[in-house]
This record gives structure tokens, sequence and C-alpha cells, in this order.
């Protein structure tokens, strides 16, 4: 038969283990947020685009084509500060409310 403070010890290291991963995850969600504009995300409108899933971007003269037919304009884009395209927006209608570009991009 095995040991309980064996069983109790490596219980203690999941449960450690699982709650820490949780504060981890917790902690780069928020910071995913945390540079992002007062005025133009409430923690929900704003997003890093992901390319793996279709959500591709392309420059153009007027701004930044999205993968869905619109169009973010050139002169209302933000510098992202973690080099990604981020796009915020309203909900209901989809109206972008803020578009963040890697640095470089015209």
């Amino acid at each position: 038969m095995s040991d309980p403070r064996s069983w109790k010890s490596r219980a203690r290291a999941v449960l450690v283990g699982l709650a820490a991963g949780a504060w981890l995850s917790g902690i780069s969600a928020l910071a995913a947020h945390d540079w992002y504009p007062p005025w133009c995300c409430d923690d929900k409108d704003c997003r890093a685009l992901s390319e793996e899933a279709g959500e591709t971007v392309r420059e153009a003269a007027d701004g930044w084509h999205l993968w869905d037919g619109r169009v973010a304009a050139r002169d209302s884009a933000k510098v992202s500060p973690d080099k990604k395209f981020h796009l915020c927006e309203e909900a209901m209608t989809r109206a972008i409310i803020c578009f963040f570009v890697p640095p470089g991009s015209s």
C-alpha cells in the first residue's frame, strides 16, 4: 500500500501547479489589454489578429484592407507596441473603433 503522505504531497504539487498556471494565464490575458487606450477598448473590444485563423491584412494606399472587406483608414491607424495587428471593433455593428499596425507600416 502506498504512503498517504506521498499521495498528499503529489496532490499538493499538482494543485500548486494548476494554481500557478491559472495565475499566469490571467496575468498574460490582463497584459494583452493593458496598453490599449481606454477610449477604444473596454477589455472586450480589442484583440490581436490571427493570420492562422484567416484574419489577414493587406496594405494599400487608402489604408489596411481586412480579410472581411472592411478598410481601416490610414490616418486612423495607431502603432502597435507588440508588433502585431490589433483590431478594436464595436460588437454589434463591427464598426472599427481602433486599428493598430506594426511599427514600420507606412
